[in-house]
């Protein structure tokens, strides 16, 4: 009863949101508030959006892995088709060179990014913006590049929904002492799988989780379940060619790792063996990096930095402006629903706000804000109890 609550909730509030950007986006006041922020801010605005994964059919993914991470491609040219009516799509270091003033833009620009390296970038994507002449960087986490696993954040997933498929609780998956804690946390309140994944991801060490995922699959007789293609980490011949094209390839931690839940030590380990095995494979200096969740802190910062990183990237949903840190640099999360208006279709209004950050400048919509303190402390160790046989 509690689900299709909070589900009527969504569809209230989406349909809200649709029927305000149609009336923003026709009246003008879409564009006068863009015109407004300029000014206040002295200069262009420079929009990162960030996607995960492009999918052939939305409908069948949505049903076998975390929906929020995908969009269509259909619906993925829509949004580079009508982000080209109001900006610039330009390569990182041209958008960078707006931010610091050492380049002169006539409109507001826009940088395309990816997180993860999932195959159906590659596949999906990628004829998209080889099409359409538009460059971009895909982040993408080194140990998994060429290999046949799956990251830990989709492979939790997986577990979280069979578990709530077969009605089993924490206590009965049997994976026993620290990790049946995690889980009981992670599910309070009758928690779907998309918020338990959320909740262990932002409190947990990355070590942990993976072995936590492995006792679950072992648990739950997943180990052996083939993942489909698409969600399977990109090969370096695939990443060389979408270099050629423009489509640079940025770093993102080696395992997909949460950085500021690692001592600071491992995080500088971690951020030296991404970028040195990243660059021995796409023959070329990698100059960018993702923060993993989003989540950063001075000290991370300033391992990059000495790493000879020039920028990363959050997911502070905010436009980055003159002056902005480029270490700290804001991006837009987007996936199906993004542009989905109060019908439940494609909205081009909607979608426009969304890139001009027209909820944002009303105070509709808050970023989530992703700096933490830096750990000089914390062991980024998986707990012994954690078990695939208890």
């Amino acid at each position: 009863m509690e689900r299709l609550k909070q589900q009527a909730i969504q569809m209230a509030r989406r349909a809200a949101k649709g029927v305000a950007a149609i009336a923003l986006h026709w009246s003008g006041a879409r564009e006068l508030l863009s015109a407004v922020q300029r000014r206040a801010v002295g200069g262009r605005r420079v929009l990162i959006l960030s996607y995960h994964r492009v999918v052939k059919d939305f409908g069948l993914e949505e049903k076998r892995s975390l929906s929020s991470l995908n969009v269509s491609h259909e619906t993925f040219r829509r949004h580079l088709e009508a982000l080209q009516e109001t900006h610039d799509i330009v390569p990182l270091e041209d958008a960078l060179s707006v931010i610091d003033g050492s380049r002169a833009a006539a409109r507001d620009v826009a940088v395309i990014t990816f997180d993860d390296g999932y195959r159906d970038v590659y596949a999906h994507a990628f004829p998209v913006m080889r099409d359409m002449r538009v460059p971009g960087v895909v982040y993408v986490p080194s140990a998994l590049i060429g290999t046949e696993r799956r990251l830990g954040h989709d492979r939790l997933y997986a577990a979280l929904a069979r578990m709530r498929e077969r009605g089993i609780g924490p206590v009965a998956v049997g994976v026993g002492g620290r990790g049946e804690r995690w889980l009981t946390d992670a599910l309070e309140g009758g928690a779907d799988p998309h918020t338990a994944l959320e909740r262990l991801i932002a409190h947990y060490p990355t070590p942990g989780l993976l072995e936590l995922a492995e006792a679950l699959e072992e648990r739950l007789g997943l180990k052996h379940e083939k993942a489909p293609d698409g969600q399977l980490p990109m090969t370096w011949e695939m990443l060389r060619e979408m270099d050629s094209h423009g489509i640079v390839t940025g770093a993102h931690t080696a395992e997909h790792t949460v950085l500021t839940h690692a001592k600071l030590s491992e995080a500088r380990r971690e951020i030296a063996q991404c970028k040195a095995t990243l660059e021995r494979g796409v023959h070329k200096p990698v100059k960018h990096f993702a923060y993993c969740n989003g989540y950063y802190s001075a000290g991370v910062a300033q391992a990059l930095r000495a790493e000879g990183f020039i920028s990363a990237v959050t997911t502070e949903d905010m436009p980055n402006v003159p002056g902005a840190d480029p270490f700290a640099l804001k991006r837009k999360v987007l996936w199906e629903a993004s542009s989905m208006g109060a019908l439940g279709f494609y909205s081009k209004p909607l979608i426009a706000c969304q890139f001009d950050d027209t909820f944002g400048m009303l105070g509709v919509q808050k970023p989530v804000m992703g700096a933490r303190p830096t750990n000089f402390e914390k062991e980024e160790t998986a707990p012994a109890e954690i078990s695939a046989h208890g």
